[in-house]
């Protein structure tokens, strides 16, 4: 299950959320599921969207600092696991955990799309014209619909950390910055290291339990073939922003071979030295031990981007690697809330070029056909939960435009799911997501 909180736009005081929600129950594509908060409203038999829309638009001017006051946000079933009915309880149950449960606000269920979902409008401004805490909102609402659903973070914890135990470190401080690119915050107490997350402990390592090892040798020289060729091609002066330095070169690193780069200054002034941290590796080094610094810096880009189609070519592996690769695509499929955050945390990104699924890894060292590493029942789950992505994906983008609908599930049929699998095309593929 989803749950996506919409940007609010600069027509956002007008509530346009209503008019697009309520058009889809005057083309039979939705229904209204529950009406609270909005007073002598609730009993009209006979209501028309102006009516709530002026009720919230009254609501939220009495804070006029708050200039954008819609509150939007969509939670998407998996298919049709969840009805009508368990959305809307689900929704009320998730407004009230994010402090929006006695405003004024709609359920409307839409009916026109592969996956069940529900459409929550509201304001951002309480009726004593105080602003409903929207602090660190979009970690919350996952926070709060894994508790209603009963995932339980803590295991989602425990497989975070197994996953940093499983990178070769050299030092502790290491193994921290692995937990910390996962969203933890770390605290050493009682000979145990703290993986805080949420404001809350989740789980602890022990510190006698810390292996520490160097990586391979033939790692460190793919990466300095990597540093040197791109630091050619991406900008690597830093510039400072609220979660630290990055550069254009950094933030390519990160996209494009999963490796992190963390700089280390000491208050104001700039960065002494670097970080990485490899996700595709497996491993955490010392920046100066791919190329100082000081020469990184002093790098100036000369060479033309590299295109998609130079970067990612199918690729030839042993049924070793493929085996593994399966085992994390799997993961990323069924032990997550969604398909997206699977993919995030096994450090893997999935293409599609319009006929086929292909796998790759953030560091491009791996890239294959998708359906030669899951069985046709675990391609259909693929197929189901990338469509489920893409839909909501594409609520977000038309809500204040002409209403269209496109699955990308239903376009990949049996032939597809059988022959991506025989068939090995030779040819380049773009990330089309």
């Amino acid at each position: 299950m989803i749950v996506k909180i919409i940007p609010a736009t600069k027509r956002s005081a007008s509530f346009p959320a209503v008019g697009y929600n309520t058009g889809k129950l005057d083309k039979n594509k939705g229904e209204l599921m529950k009406v609270s908060g909005f007073g002598p409203l609730e009993g009209l038999q006979h209501w028309r969207p102006e009516d709530y829309r002026n009720y919230l638009k009254a609501v939220s001017a009495t804070n006029k600092a708050v200039q954008k006051p819609q509150f939007h946000a969509v939670i998407s079933a998996g298919g049709k696991s969840h009805d009508k009915q368990q959305l809307t309880e689900i929704a009320a149950q998730w407004l009230a955990a994010m402090g929006y449960g006695n405003q004024p606000y709609l359920l409307v269920f839409h009916k026109d799309t592969q996956n069940n979902h529900i459409h929550i409008v509201t304001t951002r401004v309480d009726k004593q014209g105080k602003k409903i805490n929207d602090s660190f909102e979009n970690i919350r609402a996952i926070k709060h619909l894994n508790q209603i659903l009963g995932i339980d973070e803590k295991h989602s914890a425990r497989q975070d950390i197994a996953k940093a135990l499983s990178f070769t470190y050299s030092t502790k401080a290491q193994l921290m910055m692995i937990l910390e690119s996962q969203g933890y915050t770390t605290k050493e107490a009682d000979g145990k290291l703290e993986a805080i997350k949420f404001g809350h402990k989740q789980g602890e390592i022990d510190l006698v339990q810390l292996r520490f090892s160097v990586a391979k040798p033939e790692r460190f020289s793919q990466l300095k073939a990597i540093f040197h060729r791109y630091a050619l091609v991406y900008d690597t002066s830093l510039q400072l922003k609220p979660n630290g330095y990055t550069s254009a070169f950094a933030e390519y690193l990160k996209e494009k071979h999963g490796l992190i780069l963390l700089f280390h200054a000491s208050g104001d002034k700039p960065p002494y030295g670097y970080s990485v941290i490899d996700h595709s590796g497996k491993a955490v080094f010392k920046g100066s031990e791919i190329i100082a610094l000081k020469e990184l810096l002093s790098i100036r880009s000369t060479a033309e981007i590299p295109t998609e189609e130079k970067i990612w070519q199918e690729q030839d592996h042993s049924e070793a690697i493929k085996t593994y690769y399966a085992a994390l695509l799997k993961a990323a499929l069924y032990n997550y809330p969604d398909l997206a955050q699977g993919l995030r945390h096994q450090g893997l990104d999935l293409l599609f070029d319009g006929e086929a699924f292909f796998l790759t890894d953030k560091g491009g060292t791996f890239y294959t056909n998708a359906g030669e590493l899951l069985d046709d029942e675990g391609y259909r789950e693929l197929v189901r939960q990338f469509g489920q992505l893409t839909e909501l994906d594409l609520e977000v983008k038309q809500q204040y435009t002409e209403d269209i609908t496109v699955n990308i599930a239903d376009d990949v049929d049996d032939q597809q799911i059988h022959g991506m699998r025989r068939r090995r095309q030779k040819k380049a593929r773009t990330n089309t997501r």
